[in-house]
C-alpha cells in the first residue's frame, strides 16, 4: 500500500509538472519576437526593428508605409490587449470580452455610434493616408499571427483576438476622446441646474469664471475683484451627508516651454507630463521612426493602435500636450412636434428622428438591443428629467478625428507646426511647440467649434437655428501665443486665454489655475541657461503653496481649540515641511482636513440644487469653488453654515474630527498616518483584480509616493499620475529625458517588463533616445 501511495503522489506530482509546463510554455509563446527575420511581401525594401535594454524600439525603414506597417507590427506583438481594449471602450464592444457585466457601458457608449464614424473617417482619407493605415492594420495583424500563442489575456477570458482593421485606430483616437472630454454634457448640464435653481447673485458666486489663482497665458483685462458674499441659500434642504468629491487627479497634464534665449544652444526647450489613469503596462510605447535617406528621424511616444508620434521631437519641432477644456460640446433642448412625437422642430421646420437600432451582444450570450435617435445636431440625451435634449460634441463632427497629426513629421519650424494646428483630429490640446531656431509657441492642436457669439454654456433650443455650429476655426483664426517677452509658455488644464480668444473656445471645466501659477513662478525663477534638468525638477515639484493657507488656517483653529485630543495633531500641523513628501503626517492631517470641509460646503452649497434635480452635482459644474468656499472660510458670515449651525469655529473643529475620526477613537497611530501610507501606487493590469494570482506577475510593486492628485505640478495618485515625463530641446535630443511608468511590455515574461518604472518612479530620468540596440528584428521583401 506504501508503494502505491507513494507512485500515486509521484504520478500527480508529474501530472502536475507536466500542467505547469504546458501552461508556463503556453504563456512563454506569447512573447514578441525580438530576433532573427521575417519575410514578408507587406515590406518594399528591408526594415530593421531594433529594441534597447528597456525594450525601447527603434525602426529604420526606406518609406513612410514600412515605418507604418512595422510600427502595427511592434504595437500588435506587445499590445494587441491593451489596442483592443481602446477600439471596444470607443465601439461600445466590451461586453463581447467581458459579457453582461460590460453591457452597461457598452450602451451608453454606443450611443455615439464611433464605429460608424470611424468608418467615415476613413472614407474621408487621402489616398496616402488611407495607405498607410491600411499598412499598419495589416502590421497588427501579421503581428498578431506571428506571436507562437494568442495573449495571455484571451487564454484566461477565454476568447479569440479579432482582427483589427483600419478603421479601429480612429477607435482608438475616440477611446481618448472618452477619457479627456465629457461624452454626456456633464459639465454644462450640471452649470444649468445650479443656475436654474439658484438665485442669479448666488449662482454667479458660486460659479465664479475667475479666482486669484488664475494665470492664463493671456493677460485678463482689468484685476481679478472678488465678489460680495451674497444672501445665503436656503436652510430648508437637508444636507447630503453622502456627499464626496471626487479628488482623483484631473485627467489632463503639464506642459511648458522657453525659447532659445534662455537655453544654453538657442533652441528652444520643452517639457511635457501628461496626466492619466497609470496602469501595467504603460499606455504610451516609446518609439523611434527613422526613414534610411535621413529625411525622418522622429521620437518619442505612441498610443497603440495609432501610427503616430503623439508627443517627440523630429529633430526640428519638439511638441507636448495637455488637455484644453474647452467648450467641445452643446446640449440642445429638443421641441417635439406636439402632433407627432417622431418629430423635432428645426430652422427648417419639423424633421423626422434618424431612428438606428444597434445590436449588443455578449461573450456569455447575454445581448440586447438599443434603440438611438439622431437628430441633425447629434443624438439624442437622457438628462434625468424626462424631456429630450440632443447632445451636439465635435467627437461627432466629420473631420474631428484624421491623419494631419503625421505632419508633424515633416514640419521644420514652429510656423510651420502652427499652420495646422487647426486641422489636426484629435480631442483639443493645448500644443506647447518648440524649434531649434529657437522659437516657442502654444497652441490648440484639434478641431476647435466656429460657435455664434452666445453663451455657449446655456442649455438652449436650436430650432430657430442662431445657436448652430456647423464649421470649424482654421488655423489663422485659433488663438495661439508666438514668443512671449518673458520667453516662457506654461499650461495645467486651466485657463489659458482672455477676452475675445476666450470667447472663441468657451468655458469649460477649466482645473483652479493653483498648479499654473506655480509652474509659471518657477519658470520665472529660472535664469539662463536654463537646462533639462531645471524644467524636470519643475514635474517633481511637490511644495504645497496652494495648501499653505489651508494649514495657517488649521494651525490657528487648533491653537484655539480647548479640545485637548487635538495637540498631537497641532504639534505634526506645526511641523508639516510644507510640501507633499510621502513622509509627512502633518500634510495628509491638512490634506484630509481640506477635503473634510470642503465635502461638507460643496454638499450644503449644492443642497439647494439637489433638491430641485437629485443628480446635480456642484463639483462637475466649476472646478473654481475653492474661491467661494475660502472666501465663506475666512469671512464667515451668518447663515451659512450647514445644519442651521453658528458658531465657525465649532463647525471648523467638527471637521478635524471628523476627517480624523479613526486617529482619534484610537483606530489607528498617528506615527503611521504618512501621507505615502495615503498615497500609494497601485499600478495594475486591468485583469489582476478579477483574477488575483496575475497581479503577482503583471502588477508593478506598491510604492510610497510624494506628490498630490491635484494643485501641485508633481500630480501623483494611487492608478493616475505623470503617465509619462518628457524634456527635449529639437537638434540635441541626446540630452533629452523621457520616463514611462510600468514599462514598454505587456508580458511578465518579458526580459524587459517594468524596465524603467523605477526610474519614473524615483525620478532617475531615462534618456529620451533608445540606448544601444539589445535584440534586432530584420523584415526582408518576400
Amino acid at each position: 500500500m506504501k508503494k502505491w501511495l507513494i507512485r500515486i503522489a509521484m504520478l500527480l506530482g508529474a501530472i502536475s509538472l507536466l500542467a505547469f509546463g504546458v501552461v508556463y510554455f503556453g504563456f512563454r509563446a506569447s512573447l514578441p519576437e525580438l530576433e532573427g527575420s521575417i519575410i514578408t511581401t507587406s515590406v518594399s525594401a528591408p526594415v530593421s526593428l531594433e529594441r534597447d535594454e528597456n525594450g525601447g524600439a527603434t525602426i529604420t525603414a526606406a518609406t513612410r508605409r514600412d515605418l507604418s506597417y512595422v510600427t502595427g507590427f511592434v504595437h500588435a506583438q506587445e499590445r494587441f490587449f491593451q489596442m483592443d481594449l481602446g477600439r471596444r471602450l470607443a465601439a461600445g464592444e466590451l461586453s463581447e470580452l467581458f459579457g453582461a457585466l460590460a453591457i452597461n457601458a457598452d450602451k451608453r457608449n454606443r450611443i455615439h455610434r464611433f464605429r460608424s464614424r470611424s468608418q467615415a473617417a476613413v472614407s474621408m482619407l487621402g489616398e496616402a493616408d488611407r495607405e498607410l493605415l491600411s499598412a499598419y492594420a495589416k502590421g497588427v495583424n501579421d503581428g498578431l499571427a506571428a506571436l507562437g500563442a494568442k495573449p495571455f489575456e484571451y487564454w484566461l477570458l477565454g476568447s479569440e483576438p479579432e482582427s483589427w482593421k483600419a478603421e479601429d485606430s480612429f477607435l482608438a483616437v475616440y477611446s481618448m476622446f472618452f477619457t479627456l472630454q465629457p461624452s454626456d454634457g456633464s459639465q454644462e448640464w450640471n452649470l444649468h441646474l445650479m443656475r436654474s435653481s439658484l438665485p442669479e447673485d448666488l449662482a454667479d458666486f458660486l460659479l465664479p469664471d475667475r479666482t486669484p489663482w488664475d494665470a492664463p497665458l493671456q493677460l485678463d483685462e482689468g484685476d481679478y475683484v472678488e465678489l460680495a458674499i451674497p444672501a445665503a441659500p436656503p436652510a430648508q434642504h437637508v444636507l447630503n451627508s453622502d456627499y464626496q468629491r471626487d479628488d482623483s487627479p484631473m485627467l489632463g497634464s503639464n506642459n511648458w516651454a522657453v525659447t532659445g534665449e534662455l537655453t544654453s544652444t538657442g533652441a528652444g526647450m520643452v517639457s511635457n507630463d501628461m496626466h492619466l489613469s497609470i496602469r501595467s503596462p504603460s499606455i504610451w510605447y516609446k518609439l523611434r521612426m527613422k526613414l534610411s535617406d535621413g529625411s525622418l528621424d522622429i521620437n518619442g511616444v505612441t498610443l497603440p493602435g495609432v501610427p503616430a508620434i503623439v508627443v517627440g521631437s523630429n529633430g526640428s519641432v519638439a511638441w507636448g500636450f495637455t488637455n484644453s477644456n474647452v467648450d467641445t460640446s452643446d446640449i440642445i433642448e429638443l421641441s417635439i412636434n406636439p402632433e407627432n412625437e417622431n418629430q423635432y422642430l428645426t430652422a427648417d421646420g419639423y424633421k423626422e428622428f434618424e431612428v438606428i437600432e444597434e445590436q449588443i451582444t455578449a461573450a456569455d450570450g447575454a445581448a440586447e438591443t438599443i434603440t438611438i435617435r439622431e437628430t441633425i445636431w447629434g443624438p439624442v440625451m437622457d438628462m434625468g428629467n424626462g424631456k429630450p435634449y440632443a447632445y451636439r460634441w465635435t467627437a461627432h463632427l466629420p473631420g474631428s478625428v484624421n491623419l494631419e497629426l503625421l505632419k508633424m513629421e515633416q514640419v521644420t519650424t514652429v510656423h510651420d507646426a502652427l499652420a495646422i494646428a487647426g486641422d489636426v483630429g484629435i480631442p483639443t490640446q493645448n500644443a506647447m511647440l518648440v524649434d531649434s531656431e529657437g522659437n516657442a509657441a502654444w497652441a490648440l492642436f484639434g478641431r476647435l467649434a466656429k460657435r455664434p457669439d452666445d453663451d455657449s454654456n446655456k442649455v438652449q433650443d436650436w430650432s430657430d437655428g442662431a445657436a448652430e455650429w456647423h464649421d470649424w476655426y482654421g488655423a489663422l483664426e485659433s488663438p495661439k501665443v508666438l514668443n512671449p517677452d518673458n520667453n516662457r509658455l506654461w499650461t495645467a488644464n486651466s485657463r489659458v486665454v482672455s477676452g475675445e480668444d476666450l470667447a472663441k473656445v468657451g468655458v469649460g471645466r477649466y482645473d483652479l489655475g493653483a498648479r499654473s501659477q506655480q509652474i509659471k513662478e518657477r519658470l520665472a525663477a529660472l535664469t539662463a541657461p536654463v537646462s533639462e534638468n531645471d524644467l524636470y525638477q519643475i514635474m517633481l515639484d511637490d511644495e504645497a503653496i496652494f495648501l499653505s493657507r489651508w494649514q495657517t488656517h488649521l494651525a490657528g483653529m487648533l491653537f484655539v481649540a480647548e479640545n485637548e485630543a487635538f495637540k498631537p495633531f497641532l504639534e505634526q500641523i506645526e511641523n508639516w515641511g510644507g510640501r507633499a513628501d510621502k513622509n509627512s503626517i502633518g500634510y495628509r492631517l491638512v490634506r484630509e482636513y481640506r477635503n473634510q470641509v470642503v465635502d461638507t460646503m460643496l454638499a450644503h452649497l449644492s443642497a439647494t440644487c439637489v433638491a430641485y434635480d437629485e443628480n446635480c452635482d456642484y463639483d462637475r459644474a466649476t472646478r473654481q469653488w475653492e474661491a467661494p468656499v475660502w472666501q465663506l472660510m475666512t469671512e464667515r458670515p451668518a447663515g451659512w453654515l450647514p445644519n442651521g449651525e453658528t458658531d465657525w469655529q465649532f463647525f471648523f473643529e467638527q471637521q478635524a474630527y471628523e476627517a480624523w475620526r479613526p486617529l482619534l477613537l484610537g483606530e489607528t497611530s498617528l506615527e503611521d498616518h504618512t501621507w505615502g501610507a495615503r498615497n500609494t501606487t497601485d499600478i495594475i493590469h486591468p485583469l489582476s483584480q478579477a483574477i488575483p494570482v496575475l497581479g503577482k506577475l503583471t502588477d508593478m510593486p506598491s510604492a510610497w509616493q510624494s506628490g498630490d492628485s491635484e494643485n501641485i505640478p508633481y500630480i501623483t495618485g494611487r492608478a493616475y499620475g505623470q503617465s509619462e515625463r518628457m524634456v527635449v530641446s529639437p537638434g540635441y535630443e541626446e540630452r533629452g529625458i523621457l520616463d514611462l511608468p510600468a514599462g514598454q511590455s505587456a508580458h511578465p515574461l518579458s526580459p524587459y517588463f517594468g524596465a524603467g518604472h523605477d526610474d519614473w518612479l524615483n525620478g532617475g530620468r531615462t534618456p529620451f533616445l533608445p540606448g544601444e540596440a539589445k535584440w534586432t528584428l530584420e523584415f526582408a521583401p518576400n
